[in-house]
């Protein structure tokens, strides 16, 4: 029974070492921006291309009733969730089949570009005086897992999200995310790019990857901090487990007297 303090003593002690290892990480952002500075801001192309299996909504106004009544009807629509109800699905060769049109090319095109097209398609076949047309991809979205606080696929409403702007939406990195080697994996062109950077170097703000993409996912490591926990945890729960039930056996033979 003397020894059974030692085994909190020990487990309180791991844990202490853990707390100011954790801390004594690097968690702030962009470290190294000159205080109270102005930097100007670099844009890259932020347009999105549509592409393959990308669900379009596509809404036409028009002085010809019919016309704005047929797309009215078939444009799509979301969900409060995100969740997809309707919309054009782009097929494996890049195209939609539209209502009155018939087949158009779609991907590799911005949401601007396709409407243009619609457009010129509508007005040269005279399906439509002076139309209005808006194209919004519905399945836009982001992927985010690892070490964030609340992991899970952010649907886009945008076409500008940054990275800070999604990683608010998921509650922010924990402490044990590697801050230094955040994984950001993107298809592009057919191919699957993959690009390591650090949330503590403001170069970040001028990278092309500081703007997401459709269908972007972005993967946060665990730091050292959280194997040791993990390890520790591991070589303590036995000697925890031990001393809870040495602590039961006590009370319990208190008890009986």
């Amino acid at each position: 029974m003397k020894r059974t303090p030692n085994y909190f003593f020990v487990l309180f002690l791991g844990l202490a070492i853990l707390n100011s290892c954790v801390s004594g990480k690097k968690l702030s952002y962009f470290n190294n921006i000159v205080r109270d500075s102005v930097a100007p801001i670099n844009l890259p192309d932020l347009a999105n291309r549509i592409d393959k299996n990308d669900i379009l909504q596509v809404n036409i106004s028009s002085f010809d009733d019919v016309t704005t009544k047929i797309y009215g009807a078939s444009a799509g629509n979301v969900t409060s969730t995100g969740s997809v109800m309707n919309g054009y699905l782009v097929g494996s060769k890049g195209t939609i089949n539209l209502p009155l049109i018939g087949t158009i090319k779609a991907e590799g095109l911005t949401d601007d570009e396709l409407a243009d097209l619609i457009v010129s398609q509508l007005v040269s076949k005279k399906f439509a005086v002076d139309p209005v047309v808006t194209v919004k991809v519905l399945n836009y979205k982001v992927t985010i897992l690892g070490e964030v606080n609340h992991p899970g696929v952010i649907p886009v409403l945008n076409e500008r999200m940054t990275l800070p702007e999604a990683l608010g939406l998921v509650g922010d990195l924990t402490p044990f995310g590697k801050r230094g080697t955040v994984l950001l994996i993107r298809e592009k062109d057919g191919k699957r790019i993959f690009k390591r950077f650090s949330l503590n170097d403001s170069q970040l703000l001028d990278n092309e990857f500081f703007y997401l993409q459709n269908k972007d996912i972005i993967y946060v490591e665990p730091n050292n901090a959280k194997a040791a926990l993990s390890d520790r945890t591991t070589q303590l729960l036995p000697i925890v487990l031990s001393a809870l039930s040495l602590v039961v056996i006590i009370f319990s033979q208190i008890f009986k007297r």
